[in-house]
């Protein structure tokens, strides 16, 4: 009845890859007054990094 609660999960490592592609993605929409492709750009580059950044933890796992 009184079972604790689950510890609280750490954030996730794909946080640095999604605030690249966001910013990314909104300097290009702004610059180039495209927003739609800014938004385009910023999803494909964010699920481009996070594989690329889980690859690349995975490999470091012993």
């Amino acid at each position: 009845m009184n079972a604790s609660p689950p510890p609280p999960k750490a954030p996730s490592a794909n946080v640095p890859e999604m605030i690249i592609a966001t910013v990314a993605g909104v300097g290009f929409g702004v610059k180039t007054n495209n927003f739609l492709a800014g938004i385009f750009i910023g999803v494909v580059l964010g699920v481009i990094l996070s594989l690329i950044g889980s690859r690349i933890r995975a490999r470091k796992k012993p």
